[in-house]
């Protein structure tokens, strides 16, 4: 059967510790965040996932994150869950920039159960000059799977 693609738009996006956070702001084409100096926090975009298809069970093979951000900002974890289960873990990276289209595996491509949930986790300089150091910006976040 062939690969899919669901896409879910940013805006859809809930954090952990909204405290560590000094502005979050849904707009049209992102979600925008600003840090506060040394914090981190989770992102969590909880994908609607098609678990059966036409009678066909569907394996997860990969998550793809839209996002960039400014100098003192950094994605440094990507976790994926299947509904309480931890599928997948991408952890001490150092993501700054523009990632557009950055693509996660899922080790064993395992057929979905519960429903996916992606986790970005951030962190945001000690250092950084100003609230506008510590932007990022996510586009969207996407799930490829497929039956079979």
């Amino acid at each position: 059967m062939p690969q899919r693609t669901l896409w879910m738009h940013g805006v859809n996006m809930h954090v952990e510790y909204p405290s560590r956070l000094t502005s979050v702001r849904a707009t049209g084409p992102f979600v925008r965040i600003e840090g506060a100096r040394g914090q981190n926090t989770w992102l969590h975009f909880p994908l609607p996932t098609p678990a059966v298809v036409d009678g066909v069970k569907m394996r997860v093979e990969g998550a793809i994150v839209s996002f960039r951000t400014r100098d003192h900002a950094t994605v440094h974890e990507v976790i994926i869950y299947d509904g309480e289960s931890r599928i997948a873990e991408h952890m001490d990276l150092d993501l700054r920039g523009d990632h557009l289209e950055h693509r996660f595996d899922v080790p064993g491509n395992p057929e979905i159960h519960r429903g996916i949930n992606v986790t970005l986790g951030v962190r945001f300089d000690d250092a950084a000059p100003d609230v506008r150091s510590m932007q990022i910006e996510v586009i969207g976040v996407g799930l490829e799977y497929s039956g079979g």
